[in-house]
């Protein structure tokens, strides 16, 4: 997936917003089903939560009503 937080020209409009709501639901799933013993997996699992997210947050801003693309800068 592109990815604003690890390339500077990615762009993220709403037709995009489906596949990165889609990767907050699985990681919170994934991360419900984890034992106490995956700590690595968990706290990578959370920051990719994190990540997408902040992506979807940043769709839903420039879609209200914005034409400026999330991750791209007038």
């Amino acid at each position: 997936m592109c990815d604003s937080a690890r390339c500077p020209q990615a762009t993220h409009h709403p037709r995009h917003r489906p596949v990165w709501e889609k990767t907050v639901e699985q990681n919170k799933v994934f991360i419900g089903m984890l034992g106490r013993g995956q700590k690595a997996e968990r706290a990578r699992l959370e920051a990719e939560l994190t990540r997408a997210e902040k992506v979807l947050a940043d769709i839903d801003t420039a879609s209200d009503g914005s034409t400026t693309a999330v991750g791209t800068e007038d």
